[in-house]
C-alpha cells in the first residue's frame, strides 16, 4: 500500500514537467506547429501512464 502512495505523489511531479516542457519548446521553437506540439505532449503523457 505504501508503494502505490509514492508512485501517486510523483504522477503531479511528472505531469507539471511535461506541461512545463511543451510551454518552453511552444515557446522557444519558430518552425514549431500547434500540431506537432499537441502529438509530443500526447505522447509524453501516455510515456507517463505506462511507466
Amino acid at each position: 500500500m505504501d508503494s502505490n502512495k509514492k508512485d501517486l505523489t510523483s504522477v503531479p511531479v511528472e505531469f507539471s514537467e511535461i506541461v512545463k516542457k511543451a510551454y518552453e519548446k511552444g515557446h522557444n521553437e519558430d518552425g514549431i506547429t500547434i500540431t506537432k506540439l499537441i502529438e509530443e505532449l500526447k505522447l509524453d503523457l501516455k510515456n507517463m501512464m505506462i511507466n
